[in-house]
């Protein structure tokens, strides 16, 4: 006998918590009080003691030659841009499906951001759409790693190479990941992090950008530092930087999670296995796969896929029903291009646009970014997967009774049955 739907006034498979994020113990605690006693607390002089130590360790953990620690993964990508002389007129593409600050970097530098459509395969940059989109004034390409997945860098790097067009690789959701055993963040000219509070390596807020060429790496640093100098740099163009240091306790509340990193890694990646076996024998959803070039995966939220025809009820219909059975989930992001955060009116993105010959927005052709978010991406995020075998068969019977009982679901009046319960 089929169970009822939780929404629909039955009992959820799940009433207890998931694992809370951030994690933390006793390592946070001593670096926190290390930072205190130091009374050596901001990111000046730049960079500070736990910052230096920081930055070291992180470039090794993702195989660059260097790395410098920022205030988020925002200032990341707008200082990365910045070190490229990206600028008034110039034109950046940028995926559809990700966070508004991977588009804001452009304007920052009163750069047009130029959309691509996603693979459907991944959500990541489709190389395809890239190559059509570049132009005379692009100066650099934006893949997000996302979700899981890591763009296709075999593709990217050598249309990048053949166009001469830099990439700057955005690893907000990755870091750790490895693509055919090389870090992420070391593909491009540069690599951008981000260390907010939902990301896998968190200090609330953070960021990191890797590169291995050193006039790069000077550029950054001083622009992160209010546009000083070292004495040991060589670039000749001043610089107008601003203050995007990262402070002390942010580094080693950093120091610390880096430490679980590699457990949590292995983790969340076997029970993301379990996970897509099982739901390879539910008819209607499919996890993005793993790609087998991705060595080492990093999880900030797992992909599912519906294919609403086959479920018999819609992605949306679908996630309420996930929620109200206790599994947190959500939708992905919206096509970047529509989302509030990045109005098309806005004084920046008029002048970006002018700037660039373009008057007038004009809607993307996105068509993969626009179906996978309107009827297809449901995002599990990664705390999820860092319980044990009882917590991913919660999830994994959650999604198949609510499959199950898809018909009564889809013709349900939900505002009805919410109040009823």
């Amino acid at each position: 006998m089929a169970q009822r739907l939780a929404i629909l006034g039955g009992d959820p498979v799940r009433s207890r918590a998931f694992t809370r994020w951030p994690v933390f113990d006793d390592r946070e605690r001593a670096q926190l009080e290390d930072v205190l006693t130091s009374a050596n607390w901001g990111g000046f002089p730049s960079p500070n003691r736990k910052a230096a130590e920081l930055e070291t360790r992180f470039a090794v953990m993702q195989g660059a030659r260097f790395a410098i620690a920022t205030t988020s993964g925002t200032s990341a990508l707008e200082v990365a841009l910045k070190a490229l002389a990206v600028g008034p007129g110039d034109e950046v593409i940028v995926p559809a499906i990700t966070f508004a600050a991977t588009a804001y970097a452009p304007l920052a530098c009163m750069a047009r951001p130029i959309f691509a459509d996603v693979d459907p395969a991944t959500a990541c940059i489709s190389p395809t759409s890239v190559e059509r989109l570049i132009t005379r004034r692009t100066k650099a390409i934006i893949p997000v790693h996302y979700g899981a997945s890591v763009a296709d860098m075999d593709q990217l790097s050598a249309l990048a190479r053949d166009r001469g067009v830099p990439i700057v690789e955005d690893c907000a959701h990755v870091p750790g990941a490895r693509w055919r055993d090389r870090g992420v963040g070391t593909f491009g000219a540069l690599g951008c992090f981000s260390f907010q509070s939902s990301k896998p390596m968190t200090a609330g807020e953070g960021g990191m950008i890797t590169t291995d060429n050193p006039d790069l790496e000077q550029r950054c640093q001083s622009l992160i530092n209010c546009g000083r100098r070292r004495p040991t740099d060589s670039f000749e163009t001043p610089l107008l930087g601003a203050n995007y240091r990262m402070t002390e306790w942010q580094c080693g509340v950093l120091l610390a999670q880096m430490e679980r990193m590699p457990e949590q890694m292995e983790r969340k990646s076997r029970n993301a296995e379990r996970l897509r076996g099982a739901l390879a024998r539910i008819p209607g959803l499919r996890a993005i796969a793993r790609d087998p070039r991705l060595t080492r995966e990093v999880i900030y939220a797992f992909i599912v896929l519906a294919d609403e025809p086959v479920l018999k009820v819609s992605r949306n219909r679908f996630v309420r029903a996930l929620r109200a059975e206790g599994i947190p989930c959500g939708v992905g992001n919206d096509p970047v291009y529509r989302s509030a955060l990045l109005p098309a009116e806005s004084a920046a993105y008029r002048t970006a646009r002018e700037l660039s010959g373009d008057r007038a927005f004009k809607t993307p052709d996105c068509p993969n970014a626009e179906r996978m978010f309107e009827r297809e991406m449901i995002a599990i995020p990664h705390e999820v997967l860092l319980g044990d075998d009882s917590d991913i068969d919660d999830v994994i019977a959650a999604m198949r009774k609510i499959a199950e009982n898809a018909t009564d679901l889809s013709s349900a009046n939900l505002e009805r049955a919410s109040r009823a319960s």
